[in-house]
């Protein structure tokens, strides 16, 4: 996402300084235009190289899933811990 900011905004502002000496209303159209490019090429530049690097949807689901059960597991883990601890810290004459 940088990189496509980066490159967008670098280009325009080139731009409209390259161009401004020419002329100013050229430089304020050329310069968004060329931005805008160059952030889309940048774009597809970052969906190229990455290519195969994606995953589907359906790893990403096994992805979630697998966080979803290590986060249950450690809040069973903590109530066993709580209850653990509760039972631990009553004396037994205070019990009665």
């Amino acid at each position: 996402m940088f990189l496509i900011m980066f490159a967008g905004t670098t280009a325009g502002i080139l731009t409209i300084f390259v161009t401004a000496s020419a002329s100013l209303p050229l430089a304020l159209i050329a310069g968004p235009l060329v931005g805008s490019s160059t952030g889309f090429c940048a774009a597809l530049f970052l969906a190229w190289h990455r290519g195969s690097e994606w995953r589907s949807d359906d790893d990403l689901d096994q992805q979630t899933d697998a966080m979803v059960g290590a986060l249950r597991s450690l809040a069973e883990r903590r109530r066993v811990v709580d209850g653990a601890l509760t039972i631990r810290t009553t004396k037994p004459s205070q019990a009665a």
